[in-house]
C-alpha cells in the first residue's frame, strides 16, 4: 500500500564519490536517506498548522541494491503511525520498479519558534 510517492532524479552530486561515502559513481546511501527524509517531511508539512514543522530524529535503513547515477528513484511511504508529536514512517525506494532500499524513519512535530529559541540558550 502506498500513502504517497515522490520521485528524485539522480545526478553526480548524489554519488558516493561526490559525497565522500565511497569511491564509486553510484547512488550514495546519504543521498538516499535525504530523499527519504524529504518525502516524509514534505508529506507531514502539508498537514501541519502554521508555525509547526517536523524534525527527523531516527533513521534505520537497508540499502539493498546499487543504482546508477542518472536513474530516477521513487520513494514510497508505505505506512505511517502517529502518536502525539511523533510520526513513524515505513519507506521503500525503487529504481526502475526494483526495490533498492527499505527504511524506518521517525519525525517529531515541533513549534518552530520555540525550537529555534532553545538553540540560543
Amino acid at each position: 500500500m502506498s500513502i504517497t510517492r515522490q520521485t528524485f532524479h539522480t545526478t553526480p552530486k548524489h554519488s558516493a564519490k561526490f559525497l565522500g561515502s565511497g569511491t564509486l559513481e553510484v547512488l550514495a546511501t546519504p543521498a538516499l536517506v535525504t530523499f527519504m527524509e524529504n518525502t516524509a517531511s514534505t508529506f507531514i508539512q502539508k498537514q501541519l498548522e502554521e508555525g509547526k514543522t517536523s524534525v527527523g530524529s531516527e533513521m534505520a535503513i537497508q540499502h539493498l541494491k546499487a543504482s546508477k547515477i542518472g536513474e530516477d528513484i521513487d520513494i514510497v511511504i508505505t505506512a505511517l503511525k502517529e502518536e502525539s508529536h511523533r510520526y513513524d514512517f515505513r519507506l521503500e525506494a525503487f529504481a526502475k520498479n526494483e526495490l533498492i532500499a527499505k527504511a524506518c524513519h521517525t519525525r517529531v512535530r515541533i513549534d518552530t519558534q520555540r525550537f529555534l529559541k532553545s538553540l540560543e540558550q
